[in-house]
């Protein structure tokens, strides 16, 4: 691959499928999005792939972020709730079959994954060589860089954030298990303890009136806030990853939820204080999951 050749990255979601070109040096080239369409199945959702990635420039290799474990030898996604029809379906070789390229060209990962590699690569954790990525939405998604190098373990677990169980007492998680990040700290999680507490609205407005105010929505952000930095806080005492970097949609309010955040850290991590800690907001917004699919595969 030449570098004038753009680097093809494609990210896979319920709704639609956002996709993107992005040349050697980093500059954005052109971007696209279409509906998933998911109701015409697993066939067609590789060839619609296929047809932004040709459309985009791909000739040999394109990178593709999937929401789900990952299955890396067989190219496929066992488990992707979001995604249900695709469970089990052979999506690389599919795409690659519709693009007319080696099955070697086409690289999966998950997309929590992904968008920690477009964070790294062009967004808020250039400067990091060690960070652990979060993504805040309807669940909790987490990448790992470590020594400047997306990791993602023998089994592809790694990074799995949302699942560390901080309460085993706690409420119960999508995963099957209880207690689990996710479950305090999600957008989901956040919108149920709002009403729990009695407060009207949705979260953009319950953070705008965090921010006005120190009332009863602030003290909400901030005891999220407190459960996602326990969180972290063990991936601070088992990795020594100091920066912790936040996007996601629920991300918008890392302002209200930082001071929580790191109050969760120092808690739960011994010997550290505040200076000890970076926590940082994503850049990248939308676009993370296919700069960092793209980037998948230059690198792959």
């Amino acid at each position: 691959m030449s570098d004038a050749t753009p680097l093809v990255g494609i990210d896979l979601g319920g709704t639609a499928i956002k996709a993107g070109a992005v040349a050697a040096d980093g500059s954005i080239l052109a971007e696209r999005a279409h509906p998933t369409e998911l109701e015409r199945g697993p066939e067609a959702v590789a060839a619609r792939i296929a047809e932004l990635a040709r459309d985009l420039g791909a000739t040999d290799r394109v990178g593709l972020g999937v929401p789900g474990l990952v299955d890396r030898r067989r190219g496929a996604v066992p488990h992707c709730p979001n995604l249900a029809p695709l469970e089990g379906f052979p999506l690389r070789a599919a795409v690659a079959r519709e693009l007319g390229i080696d099955e070697a060209g086409v690289h999966i990962e998950n997309d929590a994954n992904v968008a920690a590699l477009g964070e790294h690569w062009l967004g808020g954790a250039r400067e990091e060589r060690d960070v652990v990525v979060v993504t805040l939405g309807t669940g909790v998604g987490g990448g790992l860089i470590l020594g400047g190098e997306l990791y993602v373990g023998p089994g592809g677990l790694a990074g799995e954030i949302g699942h560390l169980c901080i309460d085993p007492a706690g409420p119960p998680c999508g995963c099957g298990g209880r207690g689990c990040v996710e479950a305090f700290a999600s957008a989901t999680a956040a919108a149920r303890r709002a009403r729990e507490a009695g407060l009207d609205g949705d979260l953009e407005q319950l953070a705008h009136r965090a921010r006005a105010t120190d009332g009863p929505e602030r003290a909400l952000f901030r005891h999220v806030g407190l459960d996602l930095g326990r969180g972290l806080a063990l991936a601070l005492v088992l990795l020594d990853v100091r920066a912790f970097l936040i996007g996601g949609g629920f991300g918008a309010a890392l302002d209200v939820l930082r001071d929580g955040i790191v109050d969760g850290l120092i808690e739960r991590s011994w010997g550290r204080d505040a200076a000890d800690v970076r926590v940082l907001p994503a850049t990248l917004g939308h676009r993370a999951g296919w700069i960092g699919a793209a980037r998948l595969a230059a690198t792959s």
